[in-house]
């Protein structure tokens, strides 16, 4: 069985460009954390998007793994006429935290519809799905999946 598990996302920067800072802290009961792998699996929604050609650059910069997993995906739309998409991370162990997983994702807003009156827009960025895999014998094998609260 797998232990508390606490999840923490962070929006990083001012303006239409900002960083998703995902934090994972596993509690007491996992045994060696370094023989793991963590998978997030992040829902990005209608009033943001995520640049597939960044994630690229990212990568082969070693700065994050990450993919989008979305089809048919267009950067260019609107808010309202765009859909929810997903990107899957790998976390990286944190090296202050034995406990702890990190990711970091470059998220943009989109435009949205004007507005008559000085009005504001918010978006909700759901908690995304975990996945873990330890290697044989350590750790937990388990499909954690944290709720929306």
């Amino acid at each position: 069985t797998c232990s508390e598990i606490t999840l923490r996302q962070e929006v990083l920067k001012d303006g239409f460009h900002r960083d998703l800072l995902i934090k994972v802290k596993f509690g007491e009961g996992i045994e060696d954390l370094q023989r793991c792998r963590l998978l997030i699996k992040q829902y990005i929604p209608t009033g943001l998007f995520v640049d597939p050609y960044e994630l690229a650059s990212l990568r082969e910069r070693n700065i994050t793994e990450a993919m989008m997993i979305s089809e048919n995906f267009d950067i260019e739309a609107p808010n309202y006429l765009s859909k929810e998409s997903e990107v899957l991370i790998y976390a990286r162990q944190d090296s202050q935290c034995t406990d702890c997983f990190q990711a970091f994702l470059p998220v943009h807003y989109r435009y949205h519809r004007p507005h008559s009156k000085d009005g504001e827009t918010f978006t909700v960025v759901s908690n995304p799905d975990l996945l873990m895999y330890c290697e044989q014998g350590k750790g937990c094998k388990c499909f954690l999946r944290v709720e929306k609260e």
